[in-house]
């Protein structure tokens, strides 16, 4: 039996990671606009848009970590290696061609699907050409990391995670009064640089020992990495997607009470990512001993013990954050934060039972149940906007089932003999 506390030691230091790059990536973002609303508007479309395609394009980083952590953990040695070459070869293409594109096609990009013209189409296009680089590193550091999380180190991945934000921070605060959204662009690159070199020297006997092997893994992580990119497609595009539009009609009121309870359930939401993610790394060791429900009952008992101890905390602070962000909302927020915790109180178990069906190379039944059970939802939410009896409390209870059920799919489905 693999033990709790090992696996908490596994994942605290992410959970720390996450919600600090969370809390100081405000203040970097406080510096970076320096009261500008046009560089306001232009950094956060496009960081938006650089986050889409690098939740779009990490899910090949995402298929190198579960079969490299099978591999590590199976001491297939010159497998791992062949994978690590790989996936860092599709880094450097899938990066270097988002770089092309953006040097290329990014003005015209901004102007003909956002809109953008005069001043604000300026500032953008500086911006989103000096952050061609940001995909091509942000790939490098998912592959990187996953090499330190296959040998549960998870401590360094703390430190220069934290590091690397407060950096972003320091170079905001000298570069933007310089160069302007020029220097807010530098400051994300030189971080994401930073993050690069620091996890390179500590993994690089790994990477060397790749470079010298053969890459023969290339076809079957695009192959692995579709259905997982399809996923992301339906839950990060598409399904927020209408989720979004449908909460932006219910006022300016609601939507920016939505726009506090979304960031506090971002944080909510961490543990449960980063015990998914210790699924990846351990489930290869709970299959030899047979123990996967087991190990699967204390991911989700040590997810759920640190979402409750998040979740009280910020319903707790809600109207005092509330008020930080904006003066505007006098409203007291508690009850409508307390209910959208509770409706999405499920996330722990359906991102680790999602986990487990991937790890587990059960990837296209993820995708095809998902996309059945969300179309369903998206229809129920339309259905309720056409009888114009939407609230914010409807989108999120309909959101919240949506997990409740795909995790019931997901738990039946993982238990089933192979």
């Amino acid at each position: 039996m693999i033990p709790s506390k090992e696996i908490n030691s596994f994942a605290f230091p992410l959970i720390v990671t996450q919600i600090g790059q969370i809390l100081i990536g405000q203040l970097a973002l406080h510096f970076a606009v320096a009261n500008s609303s046009l560089a306001l508007s232009s950094i956060a479309i496009i960081q938006n848009l650089l986050f889409a395609f690098g939740g779009l394009l990490g899910a090949f980083s995402l298929a190198f970590n579960i079969k490299s952590a099978r591999s590590f953990a199976n001491q297939e040695r010159s497998r791992f290696s062949d994978l690590l070459k790989s996936n860092l070869i599709l880094d450097g293409i899938i990066g270097l061609g988002f770089a092309v594109f953006v040097l290329v096609f990014g003005k015209i990009l901004l102007r003909q699907v956002y809109g953008f013209s005069g001043q604000l189409l300026d500032l953008s296009t500086a911006y989103l050409l000096l952050m061609a680089p940001y995909i091509g590193l942000t790939l490098l550091n998912f592959s990187l990391t996953s090499l330190l999380r296959v040998q549960k180190k998870t401590k360094p991945i703390m430190w220069v995670g934290l590091a690397s934000s407060l950096l972003d921070v320091g170079l905001n605060y000298l570069f933007v009064p310089v160069f302007g959204i020029k220097g807010a662009a530098l400051a994300t690159i030189l971080s994401l640089a930073f993050i690069s070199l620091s996890y390179l020297w500590l993994v690089y006997p790994l990477v060397f020992e790749a470079l010298a092997s053969r890459s023969t893994s290339k076809c079957e992580l695009i192959r692995f990495g579709m259905p997982l990119m399809g996923q992301e497609i339906l839950e990060s595009v598409l399904f927020i997607m209408v989720f979004d539009a449908l909460m932006a009609r219910l006022g300016v009121e609601i939507l920016a009470i939505y726009a506090v309870t979304s960031q506090l359930l971002a944080i909510v939401r961490v543990p449960a990512f980063v015990y998914a993610t210790a699924v990846s790394v351990y489930l290869p060791q709970a299959e030899k001993t047979g123990q996967v429900s087991t190990f699967l009952k204390t991911i989700c008992k040590n997810a759920y013990a640190v979402s409750l101890v998040l979740s009280v905390l910020l319903v707790c602070l809600s109207n005092s954050l509330a008020h930080f962000l904006s003066s505007e909302i006098t409203q007291n927020i508690i009850p409508i934060t307390l209910f959208t915790v509770i409706a999405m109180c499920v996330s722990p178990l359906y991102e680790s039972t999602k986990m487990v069906l991937q790890s587990l190379e059960d990837e296209k039944f993820v995708l095809r149940i998902s996309i059945l059970v969300n179309l369903l939802c998206v229809c129920a939410m339309l259905f309720l906007q056409f009888l114009q009896l939407q609230t914010y409390f409807s989108l999120y209870f309909i959101y919240g089932v949506s997990l409740a059920v795909l995790s019931v799919f997901f738990l039946r489905r993982a238990f089933v003999p192979r």
